[in-house]
Parts: structure tokens; sequence; C-alpha cells
């Protein structure tokens, strides 16, 4: 399941979450990267957010709770918004509730089947 985290805010906050999320041990099988944007007059890359590709809900879960760890740790939190297939949930202010429809979403997500791929019959091929 892929999961892509943005921050509101410098992209010093998306490097310091990216580095706090690439060191949490209940994160340690996930693969996480930042992914940068590079736009026509600009020089070097753009960081736009990190992509975490995650194993199972549990992992879903220890993401929730890290990128809320996180945010109580800063000074000043900024938004933080993560995205799982075509929804959006925002972590802002009180992060208990947010927390719990991370969790909520990532786990629906996990137990969703992926699509059947096109040459597929359905058929058990050991019959």
């Amino acid at each position: 399941m892929q999961v892509d985290v943005r921050v509101n805010g410098e992209q010093g906050e998306l490097r310091s979450l990216y580095r706090s999320l690439t060191v949490d041990d209940e994160l340690r099988s996930a693969r996480i990267r930042l992914v940068g944007t590079s736009r026509p007059g600009e020089m070097g890359v753009g960081l736009e957010l990190i992509e975490v590709i995650l194993e199972n809900a549990w992992s879903a879960s220890s993401l929730a709770v890290a990128v809320a760890a996180w945010r109580h740790s800063r000074p000043r939190p900024g938004r933080v918004t993560l995205r799982v297939g075509q929804t959006d949930v925002e972590i802002s202010g009180d992060d208990a509730e947010k927390v719990r429809r991370i969790v909520d979403l990532c786990s629906a997500a996990a137990v969703t089947p992926p699509p059947a791929s096109p040459d597929s019959t359905g058929e058990d091929p050991s019959a």
C-alpha cells in the first residue's frame, strides 16, 4: 500500500519528518523515499512529498503514530496530509481523531483486493 505524505511549510520540515520516519523501528520494513519535482526554469529539484510503501495495516498504524509523534515534537507543528489512493486525511490541531481515521483508511486499503490482471481467468491454475 502506498501512502503519500505532504507537509505544509518549509522543505526543511519535510526533510525532518523524512528523517524521523526512516529511523522509526516500527517502520523498518517500509520503503520510504523523498519525491521531488523539477519545474522548467528552476535549478535543482524541489521536494514535494514523502512516499511510503507499506506491507500491511499494522505498518500503516505505525506510520500514523509516527507522524503524530513527529508533529508533537515540533515547536509550531504544521499541517500534514496523508493520501491513500484518492483519499486525503489532514493532521492538524488535535491528532487523536485524525490518527484513528488514518488507521481506519489504511486498514480498509490493506484488505481491498488488487484489481484482477487482464489475462486472469479467475480459475485455479493447479486444478
